[in-house]
């Protein structure tokens, strides 16, 4: 099927559909969105992966707590 013969509303609920797939389990990112002349033409998805860092103690704290 080509542009031209295509429904209109099938497109944008496929169109949709991709915006939310590219959203689904985005705990940390962005979803960018391309428009050319009042259509959607791109759709990009930018996931960051974080890490928490390990954790140490550190020497001020260790000697703050200390009693004499």
């Amino acid at each position: 099927m080509n542009r031209q013969t295509a429904n209109p509303a099938n497109e944008g609920t496929h169109t949709l559909r991709r915006i939310i797939d590219a959203l689904d389990d985005l705990e940390f990112g962005a979803v960018e969105i391309t428009v050319h002349q009042g259509r959607i033409v791109q759709i990009e998805r930018r996931e960051k992966l974080r890490f928490d860092k390990e954790r140490r103690p550190s020497v001020a704290t260790s000697e703050s707590t200390t009693r004499d």
